[in-house]
């Protein structure tokens, strides 16, 4: 408990709050520092020095892999399922699973008000909430106990999140259940909740209007991309969808450079292949260089299997509409996935780039950082017909 007591190596600290739910004694409260990231902190002193904070931190338990490890391109063959998914739409087809069984996922959901928390889902309808990429840190509040209630109630239990999350879980479980299914994503760091309703308040003035939507990774407009669709309610109450590829949004550019994640996301431990979910999934970006005949355009992902529960997840699956297809390590290693191998880099615009959101707002951020990348090719790139874009990018 001493790291977080004295206020050191909080750079460490992932936020999946395994020690808040575990503490026998409350002791401990999640919240927001001055760059929006959430930590422990202690609110009271009845501390009995048991230690179980640091039993359960994933930061400080290394994971043990004991099975083989394969690895799948894979889509789903309801069309529907995948356009309204990130890449190839394994998610909604293993929550539909568990959802027959009556059991519960959990996953990130973003509310009305742009805020984005875990929530455990026993309808289709609920599950609907948590589809799709959310570029932020999602709050896990209280869904390990939660989980955990729901695992010895009997039920069957999809956990989904990124690999510090998954495997908070786990050390917050301190056993396995048989029950349990987890599910970790290829992350590529988590901005804070501040950062995001800073960029949230520089659409809103740019527009004089009240963002009542966003999608992280829309694919009606330009397919299986980076493409951010955001819905604006003016005054005169009429509403209208914008779209920006990656290159056009200040937010996009600033996380894809890793400009503005947690510190514990540059010395990520999880950014390898020991995968804390049975499954880990991701977009299987570059898998043209290897395997061209894999060819799915409306999304394909990468799955890999990292234990003997992850491969009967898939054998389920195959048999409920999503084709599978192994590849080799070799194929894995040339994907555009290169937090399967090493944490994102800290760039030097790490230093400040808090401080002066803090003290100028996102508008200096985007206009002295990234209104480089606002050429007249990108702008053109933006609006043209995705067929045209495809065409451009063969040259």
């Amino acid at each position: 408990m001493n790291r977080y007591l004295d206020g050191k190596n909080l750079a460490d600290c992932c936020g999946c709050s395994a020690c808040v739910q575990k503490c026998p004694k409350q002791c401990l409260l999640m919240s927001q520092d001055k760059d929006g990231f959430l930590f422990p902190i202690v609110i009271n002193d009845d501390c009995i020095d048991c230690g179980i904070c640091a039993k359960v931190c994933p930061m400080e338990n290394k994971i043990h892999l004991s099975d083989e490890q394969k690895y799948y391109s894979a889509y789903n063959e309801n069309s529907l399922e995948v356009l309204n998914s990130s890449s190839g739409g394994i998610y909604p087809a293993l929550a539909k699973w568990i959802i027959e069984q009556k059991g519960v996922v959990y996953g990130a959901s973003l509310d009305s008000e742009h805020n984005l928390y875990h929530i455990g889902a026993t309808t289709e309808d609920e599950v609907k909430k948590t589809l799709g990429s959310k570029y932020f840190q999602s709050d896990i509040k209280d869904t390990y106990k939660e989980c955990k209630a729901d695992l010895d109630a009997g039920k069957v239990v999809l956990f989904t999140g990124t690999p510090c999350q998954v495997h908070g879980l786990k050390c917050f479980l301190r056993k396995n259940y048989e029950n349990l299914y987890t599910a970790d994503v290829i992350c590529h760091g988590v901005p804070s909740k501040k950062m995001f309703n800073a960029y949230i308040s520089f659409l809103e003035k740019k527009h004089n209007a009240k963002l009542i939507d966003i999608n992280f990774r829309d694919k009606k407009r330009n397919g299986w991309s980076i493409t951010l669709r955001y819905t604006m309610e003016y005054p005169n109450g009429k509403c209208k969808d914008y779209f920006l590829i990656s290159k056009l949004s200040e937010y996009f550019v600033a996380f894809l450079g890793g400009a503005i994640a947690r510190e514990s996301c540059y010395v990520c431990p999880f950014s390898s292949l020991n995968r804390a979910g049975d499954i880990t999934m991701g977009d299987f970006w570059g898998y043209q260089k290897k395997r061209p005949d894999l060819k799915h355009e409306e999304g394909l992902s990468l799955i890999l299997s990292n234990s003997k529960k992850g491969e009967y997840m898939l054998n389920v699956l195959c048999k409920n509409g999503v084709i599978f297809n192994e590849v080799d390590e070799d194929c894995v290693k040339v994907s555009e996935n290169k937090n399967l191998y090493y944490p994102t880099t800290r760039p030097v615009l790490r230093d400040k780039v808090y401080e002066e959101l803090e003290n100028e707002g996102f508008e200096y951020i985007a206009t002295k950082h990234y209104r480089h990348t606002h050429t007249l090719r990108n702008k053109i790139k933006n609006i043209l017909p995705n067929e045209i874009v495809k065409l451009l990018k063969k040259r």
